[in-house]
């Protein structure tokens, strides 16, 4: 699966559980994020998505500008979530936005058969507490 499959796959699991989401593709501008993502009833979510290899992912420097501005903007409001999310092996890996993440530091569900949807749903609800 590469990436493009797996941010399909995402959207999909979000309309189909009445949310909204879209991927942003744009080759010329330079560092905006991948998706926005707004599971019904939740905050919206500025993600880029990365695939992983080996353990470790993260933005290019200017994705991660450009998720810092907008957590700045938002000024933990909850209302718009900056995160990055990465995918290996069929599991999705869900961070804030920084400039090395280790998957094995990352909320991630190891269960293949719970969607996207309740996955980022259940991020959500982990970083409140």
């Amino acid at each position: 699966m590469n990436e493009s499959d797996v941010k399909r796959n995402m959207v999909k699991s979000i309309m189909v559980n009445s949310g909204y989401a879209r991927r942003i593709e744009d080759q010329y501008a330079v560092g905006t994020f991948d998706m926005i993502i707004i599971p019904i009833g939740l905050p919206v979510f500025l993600a880029e998505v990365k695939m992983i290899k080996d353990n470790v992912f993260g933005p290019t420097v200017r994705q991660l500008l450009e998720l810092e501005r907008v957590r700045t903007a938002a000024y933990n409001g909850g209302h718009v979530i900056p995160v990055m999310i990465g995918f290996k092996d069929g599991n999705y890996y869900f961070h804030e936005p920084k400039e090395s993440i280790d998957r094995r530091e990352c909320f991630s569900v190891t269960s293949l058969d719970m969607s996207f949807n309740d996955q980022i749903v259940q991020y959500y609800h982990s970083r409140r507490r």
